[in-house]
């Protein structure tokens, strides 16, 4: 199956399993996407702070190839969540991520896979102050501490690849 189906359906799924949710569970997972935004605006700006908008131009965004399977079922139960149509991917750009343009990122952060935001290469890492990168760290287990009840209440690997979610 190509590229494009395989995304319309995984997203038409993550969509679904969000619009099946009892309105109490579905009351629960909103507020926790709630935290799971905040805590990647908060990745972003510490990463941004250590200058990872410059150094990521200068590379190019190498870390970024093969992007389609770093957005996950609940980056897309995120948008739902929130109202917003979510970035659509360009797949025509392999193996760059379809997710990006010139100028980087088209996703806001908060709505930016776990994987792109709690990566930071050496470049990156090494200019974060230790107190930003404690922090850092925090805000990455926590990310995952509630990627993790958010799989308990969609009843499914949330956190999973969504190009990876639906076989073809």
């Amino acid at each position: 199956m190509e590229d494009r189906q395989i995304w319309r359906r995984a997203k038409e799924a993550a969509e679904a399993n969000y619009d099946r949710l009892s309105p109490a569970t579905r009351a629960r997972l909103d507020c926790l996407l709630e935290l799971i935004m905040g805590l990647k605006e908060e990745l972003f700006q510490l990463s941004s702070a250590a200058g990872s908008a410059h150094i990521c131009r200068e590379c190019g965004g190498r870390c970024c190839l093969n992007g389609k399977y770093h957005v996950s079922v609940l980056d897309l139960v995120a948008y739902r969540s929130a109202g917003v149509a979510p970035v659509m991917p360009d797949f025509d750009k392999a193996p760059l991520c379809p997710y990006g343009g010139a100028e980087g990122c088209l996703m806001p952060p908060r709505f930016r896979s776990l994987t792109c935001l709690i990566f930071n290469c050496e470049l990156v890492d090494d200019r974060m102050e230790p107190c930003s990168r404690d922090r850092f760290n925090v805000c990455e287990r926590e990310l995952r501490g509630a990627v993790a009840m958010a799989d308990d209440l969609l009843a499914c690997r949330a956190g999973r690849a969504l190009m990876l979610s639906c076989d073809g």
